[in-house]
């Protein structure tokens, strides 16, 4: 763990150089401001005023940034240690996973993700797995009658009016475990989903058939 704090790392320089660039904006502005504040103060209200309102924005200010420097280093820490690889934005999103590596943690990512995969079970694990007597699945908790109104209601959604995502839904329709996560993951959706699409052209095969 020591040895992955004590590491540097190296933002990308064009990100460096906006980073800084916006830095240096963003004091000018705030800067510019209290000046501005100050002056309007002491015309109207006199100059003392003015020095206690001056002091007190200094001091919420002081108090922001240094509040936004804790957040900055628990953050680091947290991307140094791997938890971030945990996340689920970090999983979805690889625009996430973009802006780390502009900021220059792949090497930390990557020591995570190769540590993951070092634990995983070698091939004659794998093979004593594989090779074992197939044992009776769990049957599905849900029919595939409510597994058909389900999928049309997603597949039939406005995203417009309904911008959920599919784990949102899923979590809606089938609640969700202690942790948060939804008891139907995507995968089972799709699993399903493949079944009731089977089912419905069955049924339209049938339907016209009759006809």
């Amino acid at each position: 763990m020591s040895d992955k704090s004590d590491k540097h790392t190296h933002m990308h320089p064009v990100l460096k150089k906006v980073l800084i660039f916006i830095l240096i904006m963003t004091g000018s502005i705030i800067l510019t401001s209290q000046v501005w504040v100050y002056n309007k103060i002491h015309q109207s209200f006199g100059q003392e005023l003015a020095q206690v309102i001056s002091a007190f924005l200094s001091i919420l200010i002081l108090t922001l940034v240094v509040t936004g420097v804790r957040a900055g280093i628990s953050m680091d820490r947290v991307i140094r240690q791997g938890r971030v690889v945990r996340w689920r934005i970090y999983r979805s999103f690889r625009q996430v996973q973009r802006f780390l590596s502009l900021l220059g943690y792949d090497d930390f990512l990557y020591e995570v993700t190769k540590t993951s995969t070092s634990n995983l079970p070698d091939h004659q694990e794998v093979l004593t797995i594989l090779n074992r007597a197939p044992r009776r699945g769990r049957p599905p908790t849900y029919s595939l009658d409510r597994w058909k109104r389900v999928v049309l209601a997603w597949e039939n959604r406005d995203p417009l009016r309904n911008p959920l995502t599919l784990a949102d839904f899923l979590s809606e329709e089938f609640g969700t475990y202690a942790d948060g996560s939804p008891r139907m993951s995507e995968n089972s959706y799709y699993d399903w989903r493949k079944k009731v699409f089977d089912e419905l052209r069955k049924e339209t095969d049938t339907a016209q058939v009759q006809t």
